[in-house]
């Protein structure tokens, strides 16, 4: 897959908790700021190793079980910079984007989840090639109509908060 969708798929989801969270009359559930770790997280496999072909994915560590443990440790430091009441939430959804982007790259092509040690592939083309460009533009519509939503959410949170008297 795409950045985009890689970037995206966690962001959306965590835009989508904030939003089911305003409707039961919560607050947010992550700062706005912490989507941008989230997003960064998502694409950090592709970072760390960028890869143009499938064989150079399965050879990729960062595209294996031991890279998502050790993003564990990388999200809970990068959760450090967020206000103490969200860090733990911050640091598992920066650990889960990781993991999303190897179960994305699991259901297009597959990966190698335990290389060197084993040549296993899980996974295969579940997802055409064809189709990676429309899931990037799906989550970039998918995340612009959520950030748009949420103002109208707080307004109603706000009015909830605030009856008329």
């Amino acid at each position: 897959m795409f950045a985009g969708t890689h970037a995206l798929l966690p962001v959306c989801g965590c835009l989508a908790f904030d939003h089911a969270s305003m409707l039961a009359g919560r607050g947010r559930v992550f700062p706005a700021r912490s989507m941008w770790w989230v997003a960064g997280f998502g694409l950090l496999p592709d970072l760390c190793s960028p890869h143009l072909s499938l064989e150079a994915r399965y050879n990729s560590l960062s595209h294996t079980i031991w890279f998502g443990l050790a993003a564990l440790p990388m999200a809970a430091v990068a959760a450090s910079f967020m206000e103490s009441g969200v860090r733990w939430r911050v640091a598992v959804v920066c650990w889960l984007a990781v993991m999303l982007h190897l179960v994305a790259d699991a259901v297009s092509g597959g990966i190698a989840w335990l290389h060197p040690w084993r040549g296993d592939i899980i996974g295969a083309y579940y997802i055409h090639p064809s189709l990676w460009i429309w899931s990037d533009a799906g989550f970039v519509f998918l995340t612009w109509l959520l950030l748009r939503v949420a103002p109208h959410l707080e307004g109603r949170l706000i009015r909830l908060a605030n009856p008329p008297r």
